[in-house]
């Protein structure tokens, strides 16, 4: 029905990110769970078919939108409609992506606090619940640790779920359009999946995408071979994760896990006994660290 509307309205355009500005063109999407926006232009629209096809599709209410001024409308510009390259004070920069995950949203308190935490940093909002934060590099840059941190305090303080995602730093040129739309893309499907992640980076989202992307003949090796010892045990699972995720550190694990040395031993040694499989083995710890993301997963 897509193709038709943009044949019908010559002048709408399309794009796999919700919008941002609502001022020139009526923003239409089929489901919450379609990635694809269509902007038709307002002058373009009659009062009947704005009538219309706000019944066939959802349209983008105004609040989700924000009017950007100054640095942040010129980065806004520049990745979203072919604008100039910003000013900036250092020549790399990244993106950490954020999204919050609670159907409405106080923006006005929520936008204080972000300021709050990110005084520095230009901060744009890109749809009621998602947006970005720009970051020159500096001699300090925020830290995964950091961004836990703040997630933290939103979830306690506001009672809102909060997910990061921590781009890379790039030169500033044309490219970092179409690397910023990589990031993005990577960060919607990391948080289509049901994980315990808050705060994602590339490293952290690559084994997840494995993971979720698996061909059936290897799901039904793992079935046999390694999630069988999880189906009545899951806090075996979290132990085993948890265990390589700390770089195989059993100290630093049982810390996490706020359990004692011993016991940790205990279920690592019940995991091995249960499948055969012993983690000293680096190629074998990463099919079983597959394996705890695709039953976290599920």
């Amino acid at each position: 029905m897509i193709n038709k509307i943009l044949a019908y309205f010559p002048n709408s355009v399309t794009q796999d990110f919700p919008p941002a500005d609502s001022s020139n063109y009526y923003w239409f999407n089929e489901n919450q769970d379609d990635k694809l926006w269509l902007g038709i232009p307002k002058t373009d629209l009659s009062a009947s078919q704005l009538e219309l096809l706000s019944i066939l599709f959802q349209i983008a209410e105004e609040k989700k939108t924000s009017i950007l001024s100054g640095a942040a409308h010129n980065w806004h510009q520049f990745l979203f409609h072919e604008g100039k390259i910003p000013l900036t004070n250092s020549d790399e920069v990244r993106f950490i992506q954020f999204q919050f995950h609670a159907k409405e949203i106080d923006r006005d308190e929520i936008s204080e606090a972000l300021h709050g935490f990110f005084p520095d940093h230009i901060i744009i909002w890109l749809q009621e619940s998602y947006g970005l934060i720009v970051e020159e590099r500096k001699e300090v840059s925020e830290t995964a640790d950091e961004l836990e941190s703040i997630c933290s305090t939103f979830e306690s303080d506001f009672f809102i779920k909060l997910s990061f995602y921590i781009g890379k730093f790039n030169k500033v040129t044309a490219q970092l359009r179409e690397f910023f739309s990589i990031e993005k893309q990577l960060f919607m499907q990391a948080t289509n999946h049901n994980t315990r992640n808050h705060v994602y980076t590339f490293e952290k989202i690559f084994p997840i995408l494995l993971a979720s992307s698996m061909p059936d003949e290897l799901k039904a090796i793992l079935e046999t071979s390694v999630l069988e010892a999880f189906e009545e045990d899951r806090e075996l699972m979290s132990t085993i994760k948890v265990f390589l995720e700390s770089n195989s550190n059993a100290s630093l694990a049982a810390k996490k896990l706020y359990v004692h040395r011993n016991t940790l031993q205990y279920r690592m040694d019940k995991f091995m006994e249960k499948t055969g499989v012993h983690l000293k083995d680096f190629d074998t710890a990463v099919m079983v660290y597959l394996a705890c993301l695709y039953e976290e997963m599920r």
